[in-house]
């Protein structure tokens, strides 16, 4: 069975190169970071990246160089308009993803703002789909809960 990792990127993008290179390599997040130590070696997980500039992404979705969003990461305040702006692509690609695997799980890693984009995605999944939260308050605990949950998940 497949499981899914939703996280947030992050506002460190690179800006270079400008032609597309995959999300994984795009963003520069301490998540992501972390995420990149370990991809290779996932098994059966799909990782999605959700970023107030680009939307919901997959790790190796090519994207071309964007302006970083503004503001600080850790104070994200997203208007309205950006989060309608975000949710029906980012809720079409969870519904595609849904429709292609059964997933038996979904671990979830993203800030209050980044959440409202998805929210109600659960109503989508099958009763039998565990959600996972990151744990902890703050970002080290919820790196170190996200860690343990990417090595549960290696070859």
């Amino acid at each position: 069975m497949t499981k899914l990792l939703i996280v947030s990127a992050s506002s460190k993008i690179e800006v270079a190169p400008a032609t597309p290179v995959p999300a994984l390599q795009r963003f520069d997040g301490a998540f992501v970071k972390q995420i990149r130590k370990y991809h290779q070696s996932l098994q059966n997980v799909d990782v999605l990246m959700l970023s107030p500039v680009y939307g919901l992404v997959a790790a190796e979705e090519r994207l071309a160089s964007k302006e970083p969003f503004g503001g600080h990461w850790n104070r994200l305040a997203l208007s309205e308009d950006d989060i309608i702006r975000l949710r029906q692509p980012s809720l079409q690609k969870i519904r595609y993803l849904l429709e292609k695997n059964d997933y038996e799980e979904v671990y979830l890693n993203l800030g209050t703002e980044l959440s409202k984009i998805i929210e109600g995605f659960e109503l989508m999944l099958p009763k039998t789909t565990r959600v996972i939260y990151a744990q902890g308050k703050g970002m080290g605990p919820k790196m170190a809960h996200m860690k343990r949950w990417l090595i549960e998940n290696t070859k």
